[in-house]
């Protein structure tokens, strides 16, 4: 799934109390598996090939053993920021485990370099891209619609407003690939 989606859903999952720093937290866990993807395009070698250091931080960002063992510290401890953080990395990783194919991650490192290739993708139209990508849209929208129900004010629903425009490039550039070949993005 992209990114902007993994947040709305960890958000309408775990982020019942909106604003303050809980919904910061569940925030930057949806991030933190596919941060390194971001952090990669700084760590291309001078052939432009990713460096070994690129794949070994998209094994460390998507560990399930490291952010259980993360969820289960803050449990233990009742530091509920902590839990939140590696509960929202958890979902991420629990939908992107059976949605991608060429691109999977070792999700148990490092216990195991295992990767389980999914004959599903959400973005590759030979694995059913099509289907589970647009599954994907539809439910970015559901969870926009759940987060907006539960914030007021003004500030706040221009967030949720830009968060959807960001999902929306996201998606535009998605369909574009999936249905018209084509590279439909801003970038």
């Amino acid at each position: 799934m992209n990114t902007p989606a993994h947040m709305a859903l960890s958000l309408a999952v775990l982020g019942r109390r909106p604003g303050g720093w809980e919904w910061t937290t569940i925030l930057a866990g949806a991030l933190l598996p596919d941060l390194f993807l971001y952090a990669r395009q700084f760590l291309r070698g001078t052939s432009g090939a990713f460096s070994p250091v690129a794949a070994y931080l998209g094994d460390v960002f998507n560990s399930v053993p490291l952010y259980g063992a993360l969820l289960a510290a803050g449990l233990l401890a009742g530091r509920r920021l902590l839990a939140l953080l590696a509960g929202s990395a958890l979902i991420h990783i629990a939908l992107d485990l059976p949605l991608h194919n060429r691109d999977a991650h070792a999700h148990f490192w490092p216990f195991t370099d295992w990767t389980f290739v999914s004959p599903i993708s959400f973005w590759d139209a030979d694995h059913h891209g099509i289907l589970f990508g647009t599954l994907e849209g539809v439910l970015f929208v559901v969870c926009l619609v759940v987060i907006w129900r539960r914030i007021g004010g003004l500030w706040p629903r221009l967030l949720a407003t830009g968060f959807g425009g960001a999902y929306a490039m996201a998606f535009v550039h998605f369909f574009g690939h999936a249905f018209a070949s084509a590279h439909w993005a801003l970038w």
